[in-house]
């Protein structure tokens, strides 16, 4: 690759193949990427590079087709000296743990991982907000080598966890989650200052990292196949278009195939809630948009998401949302 101008850093690239979708913006410390490829992705990446070694990548993704990190955007000089700390800000992501096998990285998860050893791993759809952390062993070593080398040892502690697995996941903890909160927060306005910010708050999250028992904090995960996710997403999405029925768990296990525990554990990985809660708050929130924005009687509402009696409805939907479905559409008018 001859192109100057497709490199995010002296080690980052972006690959040849999506360079006609890519824009770029220069940003106040860093550089701003956009890549749009239409009906299936729109990535905003705001990069950062603090130091020879260590790059900040804030990655905004909206997919409308799945990503898969094994079609990744970006290409690694040296993938088996880089190290990737990625922290989940929204959305959720799947990771193969071995061929058809997933489990969720969810919001204030974190994954580590060394390039060479993860290639393929992530896949992910919808609004999706990470952090990522690039270390680059060797340009590190030799700035750390002129002013200090105790850091090192910090450096050389993540790659020794990273190695011992293609990915180590766990949860975040509050101090880490804090300091993610005051990095996505601080104005931009002052260059020299945000400069320097980002740099401390980049070592404060390794140093944190390092402090951390990541061994005795890695999460047991339920995993799932392929199959198994693809039926989930169907069944939530046939609930959302039929919302006026009434359906059972076990109904829908027989329905779909699916064993009634692996359905219920599922989608309360993938959704964060269980189903029938996710389902009830879809409801509801579907008769607070008709009662807000149509004339439609209360009884044909109520009727409309699955309730034969309007008393019924009303009596829940205050008990949802704190007033009656009458009250609701009178303060929103």
């Amino acid at each position: 690759m001859n192109n100057r101008k497709l490199y995010p850093s002296k080690e980052i690239h972006i690959k040849e193949e999506f360079s006609p979708y890519v824009k770029y913006e220069k940003i106040k410390n860093g550089r701003k990427l956009y890549i749009n490829i239409p009906h299936k992705y729109e990535i905003e990446l705001k990069i950062y590079n603090l130091i020879p070694g260590i790059t900040v990548i804030v990655d905004y993704s909206n997919l409308t087709d799945h990503f898969r990190t094994s079609d990744d955007i970006l290409y690694y000089e040296h993938p088996e000296d880089t190290l990737l700390i990625n922290f989940v800000s929204k959305g959720q992501l799947q990771y193969e743990i071995e061929p058809d096998k997933y489990m969720f990285v969810k919001e204030n998860d974190i994954s580590m991982y060394i390039k060479k050893l993860n290639p393929k791993s992530f896949r992910y759809v919808g609004n999706v907000t990470l952090f990522h952390i690039l270390i680059n062993r060797t340009q590190i070593q030799k700035v750390f080598q002129e002013y200090n080398k105790e850091n090192m040892e910090i450096i050389d502690k993540l790659f020794e966890i990273a190695k011992k697995e293609n990915c180590t996941i766990f949860k975040a903890q509050e101090k880490i989650l804090q300091n993610a909160a005051e990095y996505k927060n601080y104005p931009l306005n002052k260059e020299l200052s945000s400069k320097l910010f980002f740099r401390l708050k980049a070592f404060e999250s390794l140093v944190l990292l390092y402090e951390f028992e990541i061994e005795d904090e890695k999460n047991i995960r339920r995993t799932y196949s392929d199959a198994q996710i693809r039926v989930v997403r169907n069944i939530k999405n046939s609930l959302s278009r039929n919302i006026a029925s009434y359906v059972s768990l076990d109904s829908l296990s027989m329905s779909y195939g699916i064993n009634l525990t692996t359905l219920k554990n599922c989608f309360k990985d993938m959704y964060g809630k269980p189903l029938y809660t996710w389902y009830k708050e879809y409801k509801f929130n579907r008769a607070k948009e008709l009662i807000k924005n149509t004339d439609y009687p209360i009884s044909k509402i109520a009727y409309m998401i699955g309730y034969k009696s309007s008393s019924k409805f009303a009596k829940a939907f205050k008990k949802e949302m704190g007033v009656l479905p009458s009250s609701y559409r009178k303060n929103k008018k």
